[in-house]
């Protein structure tokens, strides 16, 4: 297992995931469920449900009684505001599909979908040696490592616990949270379904984290996992609970960058040509299918997920008439065709999709024409080194040996001594002509403007802009350096060129279409090859190529749109990070050139419930660890209860972030039974607008020598409200028990607040324990003296806020310190208060 505490790597991973777009996560899928108990809560809703499930009867008879508490106990008024709670309108069982799935590629490609978005498999490929996805109220797809099962580690989800080890589950069910505990307590255990049952048998270690993941899909539902953690003596687990291609080039007008390392504010060309800044960036991990489309120029291929809307005209609807099993494409009805955005997974071949040629300019009368020819023959053919001899940089151009190459050369020579520059120009070895210069003028503009080294090149935003017809005549001399022609049947001539940089390519590309012109752009792969005598290993090359005069095109040109035809679609399985941004205005963005809407999807008005129970049970000697971050969508109600019995000598973590639902009500709890038995409560909230985040922990000191710590971090923004409650019982006879409880809040802004209900109860007068709460915003002190330091208000806020999570963030593993930090910021970014 990796080690997840080194401070770099979370600064490294948070670093590239500053910015990202909630409503991301607020998508809403079209899957009918196979069967639902529709709305209403009764006795004959809590039967059905155990009826479909085919229970044994202590099942049923644990359900009905359950449903009898919870509708003889009151609603709690003491907390946050529950009366948005409609139990009559909710609907209390969904089942997406027929079957659960071992293996990934057997659930269902609607529900395996949703949950590429959420990241898995990836994370169990990555980090877990196992997982299980609940979908509504199932559980779709359950995996576990063989060498765990081979131990006899069991992880499944509950109901097939329940009928394959019915007496392992009885054993545990509802012992540490027993449905007389609360009104919602008594809910789950009236109508829960799905949740997760981990065994780890007697002295066995887990060394990678186990994880599930939940999706309520329904608008008005329920979702009322149960989860059963059992550690058995000296074993140890990391549980993980999570709700929830990076190397794609984005066209920022002037180059074409890795869209993860594009940052808000950034400028990108959306879907008109016009630059565009973006305001939020998100990321999160994929894994299954990822879709590539291969246009006509196979240097443009791109990959999205399949959901991305992509600017499209279907072939079907621009068509005069199909021959032979073939669309015939109308050039007039293609002409008039509006694009429009529709997913990746809704285009074929034959498809058009759109190249968008920039339309900003803005010239710079200090590049003459003479600097374009030189700089466009220094792009296709020029190097710079240093002489040692003379402590000089040299520039040098090298030229074959043909009448052609040798009137460039000399052409190139007399451009530079008519500027007044110094230049040679000399045969080298007989083979090649060679001009060389030492000026520094030219080669300090060379460099700016377009780099150094063949596979590295690439123009600067200054040339990117000029006007269209300046461009050409790089582009022209840019061909006279590194560019043939063939003539084709019917006197149209195709030019090519190649060059060892994508990026270059891809430049070249835009400014020809700028110029009216589409040039696809080949690969060729990397190669041995002979140049002016000399054997070299030739890089991939990537050839651009475009025909002029030509009397037909498979690519059509409208203003500055060139729809282009999808000549390849593929799946292939994918398995990282994926990116996605919000763009001002026009919600596009250009990858390599084509436009893509932004990838968003729709979040619910009403109200939805989620009450889960959590049971551990670490047992002597064993070593839990619950991770569990949550980011439910505003209309969420988040009410679970998570409680730990913690036997002699062993210890609990839990680590909780809760970002996002409408309110939350949370408190982690530890109950030290034996001696020694101790428990770690970490804790991150985060309230946004008309959000309540009532959160904390608690722990229950019966035994000797027993320890606990709590650590609660809260920020409030807008009219946000956090409120740590919690509590701290030591018995009698908790000899030696020690106890810390630090309770931190931020406030934003004015409207920002935060609330602190401790409940300390320090029974044992031999016990240690201690209670430190802080409530501050940001100062005006801390502002002006980063700021200073030269950073931006945006910046200086957002280094304040992340360093007030910083200590807890070196304690939580580093994929989840990764995702906090992510949904924190992706919050905070709205206000712009993360740069």
């Amino acid at each position: 297992m990796e080690d997840y505490n080194k401070d770099e790597e979370i600064e490294k991973l948070t670093e590239s995931l500053k910015h990202n777009k909630k409503s991301d996560f607020e998508f809403h899928d079209t899957i009918n469920p196979v069967y639902s108990t529709g709305t209403g809560l009764n006795r004959k809703t809590v039967e059905e449900i155990s009826d479909i499930k085919h229970e044994p009867d202590w099942m049923r008879r644990s359900r009905l009684k359950a449903l009898d508490i919870f509708l003889s106990k009151p609603m709690p008024t003491w907390g946050p505001d529950l009366s948005g709670i409609n139990f009559d309108e909710l609907t209390y069982y969904s089942k997406p599909g027929e079957t659960k799935a071992k293996n990934w590629d057997d659930v269902p490609d609607k529900i395996k979908e949703t949950f590429n978005k959420l990241g898995i498999p990836q994370m169990e490929q990555k980090y877990l040696a196992g997982s299980v996805a609940q979908y509504d109220s199932e559980g779709v797809y359950g995996s576990l490592r063989k060498e765990w099962e081979d131990k006899g580690v069991i992880f499944t989800d509950l109901d097939t616990a329940v009928q394959e080890h019915p007496d392992l589950v009885k054993d545990y069910y509802c012992r540490a949270i027993p449905p007389s505990d609360n009104k919602f307590a008594a809910l789950n255990g009236a109508v829960w379904s799905g949740g997760s049952f981990l065994y780890v048998p007697k002295n066995v270690t887990i060394d990678m984290p186990l994880q599930t993941y939940f999706r309520m899909n329904g608008e008005q539902s329920g979702q009322f996992e149960h989860t059963i953690v059992v550690a058995d003596e000296g074993a140890k687990v990391h549980y993980i609970e999570g709700c929830l291609p990076e190397d794609e080039l984005i066209s920022q007008g002037d180059k074409f960058v890795p869209i993860n390392e594009l940052l808000t504010d950034d400028s990108v060309v959306s879907n008109t040509g016009n630059q565009r800044k973006i305001t939020r960036k998100y990321v999160h991990p994929y894994s299954g299918l990822m879709y590539k489309i291969t246009p006509l120029s196979p240097g443009n291929a791109f990959r999205a997920t399949s959901e991305h809307p992509v600017l499209s005209i279907k072939k079907e609807d621009v068509t005069s008439r199909i021959r032979d099993g073939h669309y015939e494409i109308s050039t007039k009805k293609l002409m008039e065709a509006i694009p429009e955005y529709r997913r990746m997974d809704e285009l074929s071949e034959g498809d058009f999709i759109v190249y968008v040629s920039p339309v900003e300019t803005e010239d710079d009368a200090s590049i003459d024409d003479d600097m374009l020819k030189i700089l466009g023959l220094y792009t296709a053919e020029g190097s710079i080194s240093f002489n040692k001899s003379l402590n000089l940089y040299q520039m040098s151009f090298s030229f074959g040996l043909s009448e052609k190459e040798e009137k460039i050369a000399y052409e190139l020579y007399n451009i530079i001594k008519a500027k007044g520059e110094q230049a040679n120009i000399f045969k080298a070895d007989k083979k090649y002509y060679t001009v060389s210069t030492y000026s520094k003028t030219l080669i300090d503009f060379c460099l700016n403007n377009a780099g150094k080294y063949a596979d590295k090149k690439a123009l600067s935003e200054k040339i990117m802009k000029l006007p269209p017809e300046k461009q050409k005549l790089l582009i022209d001399y840019y061909l006279k350096g590194d560019g043939n022609v063939y003539i084709k049947k019917g006197k149209s001539k195709m030019i090519r060129a190649g060059t060892a940089s994508k990026v270059l390519a891809l430049q070249l590309q835009e400014m020809l279409s700028r110029n009216n012109t589409f040039a696809s752009i080949m690969i060729r792969k990397a190669s041995d090859d002979v140049i002016l005598g000399r054997n070299i290993k030739r890089n991939e090359q990537y050839i651009v190529e475009y025909t002029e005069n030509i009397k037909f095109s498979r690519v059509r040109h409208k203003d500055n749109y060139y729809y282009v035809p999808i000549k390849k679609m593929e799946a292939e399985v994918y398995d990282d990070i994926v990116y996605n941004m919000e763009v001002e205005t026009d919600d596009s963005y250009l990858v390599k050139g084509f436009a893509v809407h932004n990838c968003t999807a729709p979040k619910y008005n009403t109200s939805s419930l989620h009450t889960a129970i959590v049971e551990i049970y670490a047992r002597k000697n064993s070593d839990v660890k619950y991770t569990s971050v949550q980011n439910w969508s505003d209309s969420v109600y988040n009410l679970p209860v998570k409680r730990a019995w913690v036997d002699e000598n062993a210890h609990m973590d839990w680590v909780t972030g809760e970002l996002g639902s409408k309110v939350t009500m949370i408190y982690p709890s530890s109950y030290l039974r034996g001696r020694g038995a101790s428990t770690s409560n970490l804790q991150i909230t985060l309230a946004t607008k008309d959000t309540f985040k009532d959160a904390g922990g608690k722990a229950l000191h019966l035994a000797p020598d027993t320890t606990s710590r709590i650590v609660s971090k809260s920020i409030s923004l807008d009219n946000g409200l956090t409120a740590y409650r919690g509590l701290v019982r030591m018995n009698e006879g908790a000899k030696r028990a020690k106890s810390h409880v630090q309770c931190d809040a931020l406030l934003i802004n004015s409207d920002s607040k935060n609330y602190t209900y401790p409940y300390d109860e320090i029974y044992e007068p031999t016990a240690e324990f201690s209670h430190e709460a802080t409530v501050g915003k940001i100062g005006t002190d801390e502002l002006t003296y980063l700021r200073s330091r030269g950073l931006s208000e945006d910046e200086a806020s957002s280094m304040i806020v992340l360093g007030f999570m910083d200590d807890i963030m070196k304690e939580i593993p580093m994929e989840f310190a990764v995702e906090m930090n992510r949904l924190v910021k992706l919050e905070m970014s709205k206000m712009g208060a993360v740069g």
